[in-house]
């Protein structure tokens, strides 16, 4: 009988790593996270200082309340005045950014075992994922068509 375990899958690669519209996607949600955290620390940081002017702090608290409003249900002030709920905010933030610079990820293919004799060339390219070694093909055919060009 044969078991399906889990661990034998790479479940690493949500978005496939070696096409173009994936890394777009996976990039674009990267960095959509890392600017909405630059401006949850900057719509923190104005709450310091009581007299800024509503036309900087209007806008970022249009764009953080709703998101901050969701942690301030679940953690109450402290006092009535000290808010910790941004703290929470930002775990779940760093969370989803972490994911989603994973997203692209593949994981290497376990072929073999290791007590196969390998070429010491094989040995150092089998360890690659499919989407390093596009690159490396890749590579390498740009080199020898530049030394052409050279000669």
């Amino acid at each position: 009988m044969k078991s399906n375990n889990l661990s034998n899958h790479n479940f690493a690669a949500i978005l496939p790593g070696d096409s173009l519209a994936g890394l777009v996607v996976s990039n674009g949600i990267l960095n959509f996270l890392n600017i909405y955290n630059s401006l949850l620390v900057a719509r923190l940081v104005l709450t310091w200082f009581p007299n800024t002017p509503p036309l900087i702090v209007n806008p970022l608290s249009t764009l953080c309340d709703p998101y901050l409003n969701i942690f301030r249900g679940v953690i109450p002030p402290l006092g009535g005045t000290l808010d910790l709920s941004p703290i929470l905010a930002f775990l779940v933030l760093n969370a989803l950014t972490s994911t989603a610079s994973a997203l692209p990820a593949e994981l290497p293919s376990q072929r073999g075992s290791s007590s196969e004799k390998h070429p010491s060339f094989l040995t150092s390219i089998s360890h690659l994922t499919n989407s390093q070694k596009k690159w490396l093909k890749r590579f390498n055919g740009n080199k020898s068509k530049d030394s052409e060009c050279n000669l």
